[in-house]
């Protein structure tokens, strides 16, 4: 139990200085939902990003250790390609989020 209490608290504390970024120093009552929206995407898709990296390491070394096996090859390559593919997405995700953020108003 105390480990949610200290989840929540910290999440709080993230929201908190999340908005106070996205509000410009504390003016909340001047704070865009395309701020605080494009702050949000952007954290999302640097996980996305750091996930898709850790798993393009975890695909090259189940490549290595495969030991030739076929079936263990092919799927490492199938989880470096996967990886590519989700590094990808975020990349245009990133760049389609900050184009709607700074055009829409």
């Amino acid at each position: 139990m105390s480990m949610l209490a200290t989840f929540v608290a910290s999440a709080n504390g993230l929201i908190t200085t999340g908005t106070t970024a996205a509000c410009s120093g504390g003016a909340c009552g001047n704070a865009s939902l395309n701020s605080i929206f494009g702050q949000i995407a952007n954290i999302l898709i640097f996980l996305v990003g750091a996930v898709s990296v850790i798993m393009i390491i975890i695909g090259g070394l189940r490549y290595v250790t495969s030991n030739g096996d076929a079936k263990q090859t092919e799927a490492a390559k199938n989880t470096i390609l996967y990886s590519v593919i989700g590094i990808i997405v975020a990349i245009a995700s990133y760049a389609i989020v900050n184009y709607v953020v700074t055009n829409i108003k």
